[in-house]
C-alpha cells in the first residue's frame, strides 16, 4: 500500500524497492552514519505486509527518495512517527513536510486519536519541526517513564470519533 499525500508519495518499503534503493541508502547519496543504520532497518522491514501501524516507507519527492518513515502503534488509536531526512535533503522543509503531511493522512484516513514522537533533546531542528507542526512535549508522560533521554511530544486530533462496539 503506497499512500499519496499532499506533495509527497510514500512507498511501502519492499523486495523491490529494496532492490532499486539499497545502493542509494548504503552508499550513494548520503554519507552520514546514519544514513547505513536506516539502511540496517529498511532492510529488516523490506517483507513487511503489515498493516499501516507497523510499516516503513521510503518518502519520495517527484520519484526520489528524500528519507524514510516508520509508522508504529501499540495501541490502537495512537501512533508513533519516526523519520528522517537524507542528508542532501536537510535543510530544504522535507521534515516539516513528512510531520505535517503524514500527520494530516493519518488523522483524516485512519481515525487517530494522537500521534507521538521522540525527539533527542539536542536535535532542534526535529523540535522545530514539532512545534511548527502542532506537537507538544508530554511532560507528564516523559516523567513517567525511561525514554532514554529522548523527548516526547504528542498532538490530539481535533475530529477523533471513537468507533467502539456496542
Amino acid at each position: 500500500m503506497d499512500i499519496q499525500l499532499k506533495s509527497l508519495f510514500l512507498t511501502r518499503y519492499n523486495e523491490e524497492k529494496h532492490k532499486s534503493l539499497k545502493d542509494e541508502f548504503e552508499t550513494g547519496l548520503s554519507h552520514s552514519e546514519h544514513i547505513h543504520q536506516i539502511s540496517e532497518r529498511l532492510e529488516n522491514a523490506k517483507d513487511n505486509d503489515r498493516s499501516i501501524y507497523q510499516s516503513a516507507f521510503v518518502v519520495e519527492d517527484l520519484g526520489t527518495p528524500v528519507g524514510y518513515l516508520f509508522i508504529s502503534s501499540m495501541v490502537r488509536d495512537e501512533v508513533f512517527l519516526e523519520y528522517a531526512v537524507l542528508k542532501e535533503f536537510r535543510g530544504q522543509g522535507y521534515g516539516s513536510d513528512i510531520v505535517k503531511e503524514t500527520t494530516d493522512y493519518l488523522f483524516q484516513e485512519h481515525n487517530i486519536r494522537s500521534i507521538r514522537l521522540d525527539i533527542d533533546p539536542s536535535n532542534q531542528n526535529s523540535i522545530n519541526v514539532a512545534e511548527a507542526n502542532g506537537y507538544t512535549v508530554d511532560e507528564e508522560e516523559f516523567a513517567s517513564r525511561n525514554f532514554q533521554g529522548r523527548m516526547q511530544f504528542i498532538k490530539e486530533s481535533d475530529c477523533y470519533i471513537s468507533k467502539r462496539r456496542k
